[in-house]
Protein backbone atom coordinates (compact mmCIF):
# COMPACT_ATOMS: atom_id res chain seq x y z
CA UNK A 1 0.00 0.00 0.00
CA UNK A 2 1.13 3.52 -0.66
CA UNK A 3 0.84 6.28 1.89
CA UNK A 4 1.18 9.99 1.05
CA UNK A 5 2.41 12.64 3.44
CA UNK A 6 2.08 16.41 3.48
CA UNK A 7 5.81 16.71 4.18
CA UNK A 8 8.43 15.39 1.82
CA UNK A 9 10.74 14.06 4.54
CA UNK A 10 8.46 12.51 7.15
CA UNK A 11 9.04 9.58 9.48
CA UNK A 12 6.30 7.77 11.40
CA UNK A 13 7.29 6.09 14.66
CA UNK A 14 5.14 3.01 15.04
CA UNK A 15 7.07 1.49 17.97
CA UNK A 16 9.80 3.50 19.69
CA UNK A 17 13.16 1.83 20.21
CA UNK A 18 14.32 1.12 23.76
CA UNK A 19 17.96 1.03 24.83
CA UNK A 20 19.45 -1.96 26.64
CA UNK A 21 19.56 -1.97 30.45
CA UNK A 22 22.47 -4.18 31.49
CA UNK A 23 21.68 -3.79 35.21
CA UNK A 24 18.23 -5.36 34.87
CA UNK A 25 19.23 -7.70 32.05
CA UNK A 26 16.85 -6.26 29.49
CA UNK A 27 18.19 -6.23 25.95
CA UNK A 28 17.67 -3.43 23.45
CA UNK A 29 14.40 -3.32 21.51
CA UNK A 30 14.57 -2.02 17.96
CA UNK A 31 12.01 0.57 16.95
CA UNK A 32 9.69 0.30 13.98
CA UNK A 33 9.66 3.32 11.70
CA UNK A 34 8.28 4.16 8.28
CA UNK A 35 10.09 6.82 6.28
CA UNK A 36 8.40 8.84 3.54
CA UNK A 37 10.69 9.68 0.63
CA UNK A 38 9.54 12.64 -1.42
CA UNK A 39 6.23 12.40 0.44
CA UNK A 40 5.45 8.78 -0.50
CA UNK A 41 5.98 5.58 1.50
CA UNK A 42 5.41 2.20 -0.16
CA UNK A 43 4.64 -0.32 2.61
CA UNK A 44 4.53 -3.99 1.62
CA UNK A 45 3.98 -5.61 5.04
CA UNK A 46 0.30 -5.99 6.04
CA UNK A 47 1.03 -5.64 9.77
CA UNK A 48 2.82 -2.35 9.15
CA UNK A 49 -0.09 -1.13 7.02
CA UNK A 50 -2.55 -1.92 9.81
CA UNK A 51 -0.42 -0.16 12.42
CA UNK A 52 -0.02 2.82 10.06
CA UNK A 53 -3.81 3.09 9.77
CA UNK A 54 -4.16 2.93 13.58
CA UNK A 55 -1.53 5.66 14.08
CA UNK A 56 -2.89 8.93 15.51
CA UNK A 57 -1.38 10.95 12.64
CA UNK A 58 -3.29 8.93 10.02
CA UNK A 59 -5.74 11.13 8.06
CA UNK A 60 -3.95 14.16 9.57
CA UNK A 61 -0.32 14.08 8.47
CA UNK A 62 -0.54 11.22 5.98
CA UNK A 63 -3.23 9.36 4.08
CA UNK A 64 -3.51 6.20 2.02
CA UNK A 65 -3.17 6.54 -1.75
CA UNK A 66 -5.64 4.51 -3.78
CA UNK A 67 -4.44 2.50 -6.80
CA UNK A 68 -3.92 4.86 -9.74
CA UNK A 69 -4.88 7.87 -7.58
CA UNK A 70 -3.20 11.27 -7.75
CA UNK A 71 -1.08 12.67 -4.97
CA UNK A 72 -3.25 15.41 -3.38
CA UNK A 73 -0.32 17.04 -1.56
CA UNK A 74 2.04 17.18 -4.55
CA UNK A 75 1.67 20.93 -5.12
CA UNK A 76 1.88 21.85 -1.44
CA UNK A 77 4.93 19.77 -0.60
CA UNK A 78 8.35 21.44 -0.48
CA UNK A 79 11.61 19.84 -1.53
CA UNK A 80 14.00 18.65 1.15
CA UNK A 81 16.75 20.83 -0.22
CA UNK A 82 16.19 24.51 -0.90
CA UNK A 83 16.23 25.81 -4.46
CA UNK A 84 19.71 27.01 -5.37
CA UNK A 85 19.97 30.34 -7.10
CA UNK A 86 22.45 29.99 -9.96
CA UNK A 87 23.61 33.08 -11.80
CA UNK A 88 25.92 33.43 -14.76
CA UNK A 89 29.17 35.28 -14.03
CA UNK A 90 31.07 36.86 -16.91
CA UNK A 91 34.26 38.85 -16.47
CA UNK A 92 33.58 39.36 -12.78
CA UNK A 93 30.04 40.70 -13.17
CA UNK A 94 26.86 38.83 -12.45
CA UNK A 95 24.80 38.09 -15.53
CA UNK A 96 21.36 36.63 -15.96
CA UNK A 97 19.76 34.20 -13.52
CA UNK A 98 19.86 30.67 -14.92
CA UNK A 99 16.99 29.29 -12.88
CA UNK A 100 14.42 31.97 -12.13
CA UNK A 101 11.68 30.98 -9.74
CA UNK A 102 8.63 29.64 -11.46
CA UNK A 103 5.21 30.70 -10.29
CA UNK A 104 3.58 28.03 -8.21
CA UNK A 105 -0.16 27.59 -8.13
CA UNK A 106 -2.24 25.47 -5.81
CA UNK A 107 -4.28 22.60 -7.20
CA UNK A 108 -7.49 24.64 -6.97
CA UNK A 109 -5.89 27.55 -8.83
CA UNK A 110 -4.64 25.23 -11.60
CA UNK A 111 -8.10 23.70 -11.98
CA UNK A 112 -9.69 27.17 -12.14
CA UNK A 113 -7.17 28.27 -14.78
CA UNK A 114 -7.88 25.15 -16.86
CA UNK A 115 -11.64 25.73 -16.66
CA UNK A 116 -11.26 29.37 -17.66
CA UNK A 117 -9.03 28.47 -20.61
CA UNK A 118 -11.55 25.87 -21.82
CA UNK A 119 -14.35 28.46 -21.64
CA UNK A 120 -12.27 31.00 -23.56
CA UNK A 121 -11.38 28.40 -26.19
CA UNK A 122 -15.06 27.50 -26.61
CA UNK A 123 -15.88 31.18 -27.18
CA UNK A 124 -13.00 31.71 -29.61
CA UNK A 125 -13.41 28.55 -31.70
CA UNK A 126 -16.57 29.57 -33.64
CA UNK A 127 -15.16 33.03 -34.39
CA UNK A 128 -11.90 31.55 -35.64
CA UNK A 129 -13.73 28.99 -37.77
CA UNK A 130 -15.87 31.71 -39.38
CA UNK A 131 -12.79 33.83 -40.09
CA UNK A 132 -11.05 30.84 -41.69
CA UNK A 133 -14.09 30.05 -43.85
CA UNK A 134 -14.34 33.67 -45.02
CA UNK A 135 -10.64 33.72 -45.85
CA UNK A 136 -10.89 30.44 -47.76
CA UNK A 137 -13.94 31.70 -49.68
CA UNK A 138 -12.20 34.95 -50.66
CA UNK A 139 -9.13 33.02 -51.80
CA UNK A 140 -11.34 30.74 -53.90
CA UNK A 141 -13.06 33.74 -55.54
CA UNK A 142 -9.70 35.31 -56.34
CA UNK A 143 -8.44 32.09 -57.93
CA UNK A 144 -11.59 31.83 -60.07
CA UNK A 145 -11.14 35.45 -61.24
CA UNK A 146 -7.57 34.70 -62.22
CA UNK A 147 -8.71 31.70 -64.30
CA UNK A 148 -11.48 33.61 -66.15
CA UNK A 149 -9.52 36.77 -66.95
CA UNK A 150 -7.29 36.49 -70.02
CA UNK A 151 -3.67 37.05 -69.32
CA UNK A 152 -2.25 40.11 -70.97
CA UNK A 153 0.40 39.30 -73.50
CA UNK A 154 3.67 40.94 -72.76
CA UNK A 155 5.56 42.17 -75.74
CA UNK A 156 9.20 41.45 -75.80
CA UNK A 157 11.92 43.21 -77.72
CA UNK A 158 12.01 40.42 -80.31
CA UNK A 159 8.27 40.71 -80.97
CA UNK A 160 8.48 44.46 -81.48
CA UNK A 161 11.45 44.09 -83.86
CA UNK A 162 9.61 41.52 -85.99
CA UNK A 163 6.52 43.77 -86.39
CA UNK A 164 8.51 46.52 -88.02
Amino acid sequence: MKFVSKQSNYRVVLTPGLPAEPMTGRSAVAGIYVKFENGIADVKDEKLCESMMRHPAYENDFIILEEGGKDPYNNMRRNKEPEHDVAEVKYGTIGKNLNPKKPTFSREQKEAIEQMSVEIAKKMAPEMAMAMLKEMASNKVEKEKDKTEPKSKKTTKKDSDSKE
